[in-house]
């Protein structure tokens, strides 16, 4: 005999032994068999209101420290969105201001900047604030000219 018939064996002599069925449950036949505490169940029930889970709103708001601390927080949250968004205006100013020579105002973080203040419009604002800070161009210019300007 191996071991599964073994066990086998065992199982069934032991729930014939033992009755092994799982107990109905007969509310009539409790409230026939136990009338007297039937009816404190039912007075019980009339008196205690039904049990609500509280929401965390409530909960906020009943105690003033987390009142006191949600507000903090809000107030925290809205403070560094301010900090943040004038340091970055700041940026901006530092750099249109620092960008005082054409090829300055001709770099690519100076010309980014200028279309994040303002888009394509700022650009070319920007384009035609150097152009004129240049000047009008000559068509050509010598090999003498060109010369002269490279060495004073």
């Amino acid at each position: 005999m191996n071991r599964q018939e073994s066990e086998k064996w065992l199982d069934e002599l032991i729930s014939q032994t033992i009755n092994t069925t799982k107990p109905q449950f007969d509310p009539d036949k409790w409230k026939q068999k136990y009338p007297e505490e039937f009816e404190l169940l039912k007075s019980r029930a009339k008196k205690t209101p039904a049990i609500t889970q509280p929401s965390i709103w409530k909960i906020v708001l009943k105690s003033g420290i987390t009142r006191l601390a949600a507000a903090a927080v809000i107030i925290a949250a809205v403070g560094s969105l301010i900090a943040y968004r004038s340091s970055r205006k700041q940026e901006y100013a530092q750099v249109a201001s620092a960008a005082q020579s054409p090829a300055k105002m001709m770099t690519a973080i100076s010309l980014t900047m200028a279309y994040r203040r303002g888009g394509m419009e700022a650009v070319e604002k920007q384009f035609d604030k150097a152009l004129k800070m240049l000047g009008p161009r000559p068509a050509s210019i010598s090999l003498r000219e060109l010369l002269e300007n490279f060495n004073g």
